[in-house]
């Protein structure tokens, strides 16, 4: 923005993965600033929910546990929890991100983008993102299972495609996208991601091409 010139209509944050916690942080920590500064969205693909839910759902190859097998044991799991230094909050930083807007008056958009079938971080994590983000839309807030509920009337079933959810506000908009396949990595060649991208640079500037 300083050097090239670029305003944040023009900038969208993007992770995949471990980038999807970076781009989180980057995105709260620039709508928390006086004055804030909003991009034109963030695109998040195959995103987990913090450090200690993903080394507690994570497995090799899909199939071999890390220390998944000690959540049958929580105050187990609780104690070697605490040896985490880098928590990457990414549920709480999502919350954050959508709150400050809200009160602020900013126009954003989320997309969130997760494969059934990634077998690398389970796309509950998306889930859980998601209705994180829309807690923090609500005054009242809206439970787990409340969410689920109004998902299940509201969204978009795309068949073998999957399911889109969209949540919009006054000021954002907060999609789901859970794709049936797409594993992992695959899912990054899928052209879901560059309509994503577009969808967003469109949004924010009706001139963009």
């Amino acid at each position: 923005m300083k050097v090239a010139g670029i305003p944040p209509s023009r900038i969208l944050i993007f992770g995949q993965s471990l980038g999807t916690a970076a781009g989180l942080a980057v995105s709260e920590h620039l709508a928390l600033q006086t004055p804030p500064v909003v991009f034109a969205g963030t695109v998040l693909v195959a995103p987990f929910a913090d450090v200690r839910m993903l080394v507690a759902t994570y497995r090799v190859a899909g199939s071999i546990p890390i220390l998944s097998p000690l959540t049958r044991f929580p105050r187990l799991f609780n104690y070697l929890s605490t040896f985490i230094v880098d928590k990457w909050l990414s549920k709480d930083r999502i919350a954050e991100y959508t709150r400050a807007n809200e009160a602020d008056g900013e126009k954003y958009r989320l997309t969130l983008i997760h494969a059934e079938d990634d077998y690398d971080i389970p796309c509950h994590h998306t889930e859980v993102i998601f209705w994180h983000a829309i807690n923090a839309t609500l005054a009242q807030g809206i439970t787990y299972n409340e969410l689920e509920k109004v998902k299940n009337k509201s969204k978009t079933n795309l068949g073998a495609a999957g399911a889109v959810m969209e949540w919009r506000t006054e000021n954002g908009l907060i999609r789901e996208e859970i794709l049936k396949t797409g594993l992992h990595d695959v899912v990054m060649g899928n052209p879901v991601i560059t309509m994503a991208v577009m969808r967003i640079f469109e949004a924010a500037d009706p001139s963009f091409k």
